[in-house]
This record gives structure tokens, sequence and C-alpha cells, in this order.
């Protein structure tokens, strides 16, 4: 949909996501409450203070493959309704 970016880690551990401005709160916020925990919002910047709230670092702990496509649908969904809040849809 053209509303985030993300890192494309080579044999790497996180994937680095940025999202709308003033929106990856949020999106951390509408996962907990579907039941999946993320990385603090603004991990990545000192003090976990991400001036524009668009950073989420994506750091999955070893789960076996189902759990982690069924958390990384969550995520998109949570994403998605981030994203349409801040449109004000």
């Amino acid at each position: 949909t053209g509303c985030a970016t993300w890192t494309h880690p080579n044999g790497g551990y996180f994937v680095s996501f940025d999202g709308p401005e003033g929106s990856a709160k949020r999106v951390g916020a509408l996962c907990k409450e579907m039941g999946v925990t993320m990385t603090p919002a603004g991990a990545t910047w000192p003090y976990g203070e991400d001036p524009r709230d668009t950073n989420i670092r994506i750091a999955p702990s070893f789960p076996p493959v189902e759990e982690l496509e069924q958390a990384m649908q969550i995520f998109c969904l949570a994403l998605r309704m981030a994203a349409l809040e801040k449109l004000g849809i």
C-alpha cells in the first residue's frame, strides 16, 4: 500500500520497520490488544524516544514459522488500522 518501509536483512535477526508518522505506538498497542507482543515502538532511538513515532524493531524470538506467520498477519492488520486512523477513516 506504500504506507511503510522496512529492511531486508541478509542473515540478520532484526527487521527495522517504519510506518506512517505518529503510528508506531498505536501499532504496538493494537498488536498487544490482539495478543502479539512487539518490541516497544522507538526502541532503536536513544531513551526509546522516536521523535516521529514511526519505528518498530521487529525481533522474533525463535517462534515456530506458523506462529510467526500469524503474528505478522496481526502486525499487518494493526498497521492498516493505525494508518486508516491517521487518515481519519
